[in-house]
C-alpha cells in the first residue's frame, strides 16, 4: 500500500462529520534525512489519550482512554474509521464502572490482547477479536490460572501467557508461557511449568523469556520440548520480543563498569541493548542505534528491538540528557543495512518522544507520541517511498 493510498483509506472514507474532520486533522510531518528517508505522521487519536500497538495492510489497533488514567479501550483504526472493539461484559452494568480492555497485536483478520473487568474478577484475561467488539472471545487457560493476556498473532497462532496459582497461598504464580491455535482455540503451554512469557510469534515460532535466574531471551517452536535459550554470553538479562520465523529481535542487558576509582559503591551500570538473532545465543547481534539523523544533544543510553517485518525493525532508544521526561523515548526504525532512523525528527509541533512498537512488511509503522505534559497519542509512520 503506498502512502497516497493508507492517507486516503484513514482520512477520506464516508463516515460522520466530527469523526471525518478529526482525521482530516491529522498532523503530518515531512522533513527530509540526509539518506532521503522521510516519513509521513498520521496522529490516530487526536484527542484524549491512546496507543497503536500494532499495525497491518494499512490498518492499525491498540487501546484509547478518555484520560491519562481512565479506563481503555480496545480500538481498531482502518480505513472504515475507527472500530470500538471494547467488550461491554467487562463493563459493570449497576454501578457503571467502566471495565479495561487494549489490543497489542493483529494478523490475518484477528485482534488479540486482554480485557479485565467486573467478569474477570477485575483481572486481565487473553483476548481474541474479529474485528467487532461482539466477536470479542475469551481464550482459554490449560490451568487453574488467575488472568493472563495475549500478546502476539501472525493470524494463525496467538502467544501469550497464564498467571497460575501458586499453591502454598492461593496467590498469583508465575506467569507461563502459552500458545493458542487462531482458528480452533486450542491452547498449548509451552512452559513446562517454569516462568516464561510468550512476546512473538511468527513462522511456526514464538519468543519470549524464560526465567533462569534473570530472564532469558527465548523461542519455541510450538512445544515445551524444543525450548531455545537465545541469551548472550556475558549478558546479565534478556528478553525477544518478535520473531518473523527466521530473525528474533529484543534486547539483552549488560553491567558495564563505569567507575574505576571509588573502593567502595557502585562501579557497574546496567545498559540494555536492542538485539537480533538468528536462532541461536551465538548468532545475537548488538542494534544498538547511532542514528543517521540524531541530534548532537542526544545521547542513547538503552534501546530495544520490538518488531521485525520484511527489511525493518523497530523499538526506541532512551535519551540519557532527557530522563525523566516525556521526551526520554525516540522510537527508531532499521532499515536493510541496519542503519537506524530517529523518528522523533518526524514528530508534528508540540510532540517531543515516541516509541515504536510495530512495523508491517510495507514499512509502516505503529506506536505512541508524547506531549510535554506526558498527553500520549496513537500515531502511524508511513515511509515516503
Amino acid at each position: 500500500m503506498t502512502t497516497s493510498t493508507l492517507i486516503s483509506s484513514l482520512s477520506l472514507t464516508r463516515r460522520g462529520p466530527a469523526l471525518a474532520a478529526g482525521l482530516l486533522a491529522f498532523a503530518l510531518a515531512h522533513v527530509t534525512l540526509p539518506a532521503q528517508v522521510t516519513y509521513t505522521v498520521i496522529d490516530l487519536s487526536p484527542t484524549g489519550y491512546s496507543t497503536a500497538n500494532t499495525t497491518r495492510g494499512g490498518h492499525a489497533a491498540g487501546f484509547v482512554s478518555d484520560t491519562a488514567l481512565g479506563a481503555t479501550r480496545a480500538t481498531l483504526w482502518s480505513g472504515a474509521g475507527v472500530t470500538n472493539l471494547h467488550p461491554t461484559s467487562v463493563d459493570n452494568a449497576q454501578t457503571g464502572a467502566p471495565g479495561r480492555s487494549g489490543v497489542e497485536s493483529m494478523g490475518g483478520s484477528i485482534q488479540v490482547g486482554w480485557a479485565a473487568g467486573v467478569s474477570t474478577g477485575n483481572r486481565a484475561v487473553p483476548m481474541l477479536w474479529r474485528g467487532t467488539a461482539a466477536s470479542a472471545t475469551q481464550l482459554a487457560i490449560p490451568f487453574v490460572g488467575l488472568g493472563g493476556q495475549a500478546n502476539a498473532t501472525d493470524g494463525q497462532q496467538v502467544g501469550g501467557y497464564g498467571y497460575s496459582i501458586n499453591d502454598e497461598t492461593g496467590t498469583s504464580g508465575p506467569a507461563l508461557a502459552l500458545m493458542w491455535d487462531a482458528t480452533t482455540g486450542a491452547v498449548t503451554d509451552l512452559s513446562d511449568g517454569k516462568a516464561s512469557t510468550v512476546f512473538g510469534v511468527g513462522g511456526g515460532r514464538q519468543v519470549g523469556y524464560a526465567l533462569k535466574g534473570n530472564a532469558q531471551a527465548a523461542m519455541w517452536s510450538g512445544s515445551s520440548r524444543t525450548l531455545v535459550i537465545l541469551h548472550p554470553k556475558d549478558a546479565v538479562v534478556s528478553s525477544a520480543n518478535a520473531t518473523d520465523g527466521t530473525r528474533q529481535v529484543g534486547y539483552a542487558g549488560y553491567d558495564i563498569r563505569v567507575r574505576q576509582e571509588a573502593a567502595k559503591g557502585n562501579k557497574t551500570a546496567r545498559f540494555n541493548y536492542a538485539m537480533e538473532w538468528r536462532g541461536t545465543a551465538a548468532s545475537a547481534l548488538n542494534l544498538h542505534p547511532y542514528p543517521v539523523n540524531v541530534e548532537a544533544s542526544v545521547v542513547f543510553t538503552h534501546s530495544y528491538a520490538h518488531a521485525v517485518a520484511g527489511d525493518y525493525i523497530v523499538g526506541w532508544a532512551s535519551n540519557q540528557t532527557a530522563i525523566n521526561t516525556p521526551g526520554y523515548n525516540h522510537a527508531i526504525v532499521w532499515g536493510p543495512d541496519y542503519q537506524s532512523v530517529d523518528l522523533n525528527r518526524f514528530l508534528p509541533a508540540g510532540f517531543i518522544g515516541s516509541q515504536a512498537f510495530d512495523v508491517d512488511a510495507d514499512g509502516i509503522i505503529s506506536g505512541v507520541m508524547f506531549r510535554p505534559n506526558g498527553e500520549r497519542h496513537a500515531v502511524v509512520w508511513v515511509p515516503n517511498l
